[in-house]
C-alpha cells in the first residue's frame, strides 16, 4: 500500500471512530432529561430517610439528655431559692389618723394584720390580787423589750390568706359557716408558729408568737386590777366576750355562765368589745391564745427579761392565755393561766401575732387610752353568777391544769410606733 493508500486509511477509521464517539453523546444526551428525573426522584426519596436518620439521632441525644437530667441529684430544700424572694418587701404603714393620746396602728404589708408597736418598760407579772392559783405565783418582776402585738385576734380571713399562699394548712371545721372577720379557732400551737413564719417571709420582719410576759404586760396596760376593766366580773359582757346566758342558751350543758347577755353563742367578730388602755382588742375573752412559752407549774425561776421561757418545765405542752367564749369571768382573769398539748386544737382557742422590732426608741409617744365607759347596749347583771366554774374549751387533745386570779403594775406607758 502506497503512503497515499495509508493516508486514507488512517482517515477512514479515525472518522469511524468519531462517529461512533458521536453517536454516542448524541444517545446520551437523548437520555440525559431522564437521567436527571431519575436522580431528582431518588434524591426526594432519600431525603425523609435521612432526616429520618437525623431526627432519631437527635431524639437519641435528647433522650440521653434527660436521661441524664433525671438521674442527676435533686437539690435539697436547703438549696433551694429563700422563698422570701416571691415577695416584694414591705414599708411599714400607720392606718390611722395620728390622734394625741391614742396608740398608733400599723401594718407591714397592705394584707398583713395591724399591729402596736410598745417600747417597753417594766411590770409586776403574777397573782397580786391574792386569789390566783400557785402556778400564778410568785408575783415577780420583768422587764420588757420593745416589740409590736396584733390589734386584734388572727381572723379566718387573715389565716385564709396563709392557706391560699400555701404557707399554712386549711383551718378546722369550727370555722365553717362563721363571718371571715371572727378569729380563727381549732389552731395549734404549732400552726401558729407555720403562720408566724410565714408572715415572716410575706412582710421581711421576725413575726412570733408573743411570750408570756410580753403577753400580760401588754393584757394589764398598766393596771393592778383582776380585769382590764376591773375588779368586778359582773361587768364581763360590757367588755369581753365569756359564757353568759346566750352561750347557755346554745350550749345548755354549760352551766358555769354568767347572768349577762352579750348577744355571742361562740365567738364574736374580732374588735367588737372596747380595747384595753393600750388599744388591743378582746385580750380577754373570745379566744385562748397561744404564747411561745413551755408549760412551767409556777414562776420560779422564771426569765426577768420577758423572753419565752422554754427552757425546763414542760415543752409538750405550751401556754395560752385569755380566756374564751366558753368560760366564766374567773378564767378571764389577766394573771390567769393554762396550757394544753403543742398540737391540741379546740373551738375556743385561736392567736394573735407579735413582732419584735428595732430597739431604737420612735420618736412618738402617745399616752396610754383612758378606759371606756361600758356599752349602753350591753346588758349587765347586778352579781356575778353563783357558780365560779372556769368552764371548758373543749380542747381536743388534753389540757393541763385549769385557773383563776388577778392584778398586775408597769412602769411606764407604752410606746406606739410602726
Amino acid at each position: 500500500m502506497n503512503a497515499r493508500s495509508r493516508r486514507s486509511a488512517v482517515h477512514q477509521a479515525r472518522a469511524r471512530g468519531f462517529a461512533r464517539h458521536w453517536h454516542r453523546a448524541r444517545g446520551a444526551r437523548r437520555w440525559a432529561p431522564q437521567l436527571l428525573l431519575l436522580l431528582l426522584l431518588l434524591g426526594a426519596i432519600a431525603a425523609p430517610v435521612v432526616s429520618a436518620q437525623g431526627n432519631a439521632a437527635t431524639s437519641s441525644s435528647a433522650s440521653a439528655q434527660t436521661t441524664h437530667r433525671a438521674t442527676r441529684p435533686t437539690p435539697s430544700p436547703a438549696a433551694a431559692a429563700p422563698p422570701q424572694s416571691a415577695y416584694t418587701p414591705c414599708i411599714a404603714q400607720r392606718v390611722d389618723a395620728v390622734t394625741a393620746g391614742v396608740p398608733v396602728y400599723f401594718r407591714d404589708c397592705a394584707d398583713t394584720p395591724e399591729m402596736v408597736s410598745f417600747g417597753g418598760g417594766s411590770f409586776k407579772m403574777g397573782d397580786q390580787f391574792g386569789n390566783g392559783l400557785d402556778y400564778e405565783k410568785p408575783v415577780h418582776d420583768v422587764r420588757i423589750a420593745p416589740f409590736a402585738l396584733g390589734r386584734y385576734e388572727i381572723s379566718i380571713a387573715e389565716w385564709q390568706r396563709c392557706v391560699d399562699a400555701k404557707g399554712c394548712t386549711a383551718a378546722s371545721a369550727d370555722n365553717e359557716g362563721k363571718p371571715r372577720n371572727h378569729p380563727v379557732v381549732g389552731i395549734s400551737w404549732s400552726q401558729a408558729q407555720d403562720y408566724a413564719a410565714w408572715l415572716s417571709r410575706r412582710s421581711g420582719k421576725r413575726y412570733r408568737l408573743p411570750s408570756e410576759a410580753e403577753w400580760e404586760y401588754a393584757a394589764r396596760a398598766g393596771n393592778r386590777d383582776q380585769f382590764t376593766w376591773g375588779n368586778w366580773g359582773a361587768t364581763v359582757c360590757s367588755y369581753a366576750n365569756a359564757l353568759d346566758r346566750a352561750g347557755a342558751r346554745a350550749h345548755p350543758q354549760m352551766s358555769w355562765y354568767t347572768d349577762c347577755d352579750d348577744g355571742f353563742a361562740t365567738t364574736a367578730p374580732v374588735g367588737s368589745f372596747p380595747p384595753n388602755a393600750w388599744g388591743l382588742y378582746d385580750m380577754l375573752g373570745n379566744v385562748w391564745e397561744w404564747v411561745q412559752d413551755c408549760w412551767h407549774s409556777d414562776y420560779s425561776g422564771a426569765p426577768a427579761d420577758g423572753a419565752a421561757w422554754i427552757d425546763g418545765g414542760d415543752c409538750s405542752k405550751r401556754v395560752n392565755r385569755g380566756g374564751g367564749w366558753g368560760n366564766n369571768p374567773r378564767a378571764l382573769r389577766v394573771s390567769n393561766r393554762d396550757a394544753d398539748p403543742q398540737d391540741a386544737r379546740s373551738d375556743g382557742m385561736g392567736f394573735r401575732i407579735a413582732r419584735t422590732v428595732s430597739e431604737a426608741p420612735p420618736a412618738n409617744r402617745p399616752a396610754p387610752l383612758p378606759l371606756p365607759p361600758p356599752p349602753t347596749a350591753a346588758t349587765v347583771s347586778a352579781a356575778p353568777s353563783v357558780n365560779e366554774q372556769a368552764g371548758s374549751r373543749n380542747v381536743a387533745a388534753g389540757s393541763a391544769p385549769a385557773s383563776e386570779p388577778p392584778s398586775n403594775v408597769v412602769s411606764g406607758p407604752p410606746t406606739q410606733a410602726p
